[in-house]
């Protein structure tokens, strides 16, 4: 592979927000699918020139219940990742859009395999939106996440919040399960 056979975008076409990481000798795409189901498609590539379809993460109303959701809500850029032997993919149900206040809840899911089975979702927090996790060296994992603010007469971004996620635990939001700290905080302009 050579650069001059990449293209931009590598994935052409309706494919928002992507997420992409390598095992082995295979690259695997997650995107955004916003109010659709099934969601978060991944698709695979050996060279990241030719792409095929792998299917859909959230493919159960078991791992993702958007019933209600507004137009252009849903979910909101999935962050793939592989650690461990698994896959890890952290996502955000967005609810309501188009006001200071966005519903938003943000989830984890495991597979062993690209193709599933995924676990049950684990509630992780509901302080903003575009999650991430971070494997560390030391074998702790870490949340990124925006925060986001509907306060009138406050900035929206309120900051990048981490925090450190205990799978063992698979708990989110509960004291001494996922440990929060403030890393960037929003200024007025």
């Amino acid at each position: 592979m050579t650069v001059d056979h990449l293209r931009n975008p590598v994935l052409p076409g309706f494919h928002p927000d992507p997420s992409i990481v390598r095992v082995g000798e295979t690259y695997y795409l997650a995107t955004s699918t916003f109010e659709w189901f099934p969601a978060v498609p991944v698709h695979r590539s050996t060279d990241l020139v030719h792409w095929e379809p792998a299917g859909h993460l959230l493919n159960s109303r078991d791992t993702v219940d958007l019933r209600g959701v507004a137009n252009s809500a849903g979910v909101w850029a999935p962050s793939l990742s592989f650690h461990g032997g698994r896959f890890w993919l952290v996502y955000s149900v967005v609810r309501a859009v188009g006001s200071p206040y966005k519903d938003v809840d943000n989830y984890l899911v495991t597979a062993d395999s690209i193709e599933g089975p995924w676990s049950e979702p684990v509630f992780l927090n509901s302080s903003g939106f575009d999650p991430s996790l971070f494997h560390d060296e030391d074998g702790r994992h870490w949340l990124v996440n925006l925060r986001w603010d509907h306060r009138p007469y406050r900035p929206s971004f309120a900051g990048i919040v981490l925090q450190e996620y205990d799978p063992g635990a698979r708990a989110g939001a509960r004291p001494g399960r996922l440990r929060r700290r403030r890393v960037l905080r929003a200024r007025r302009l």
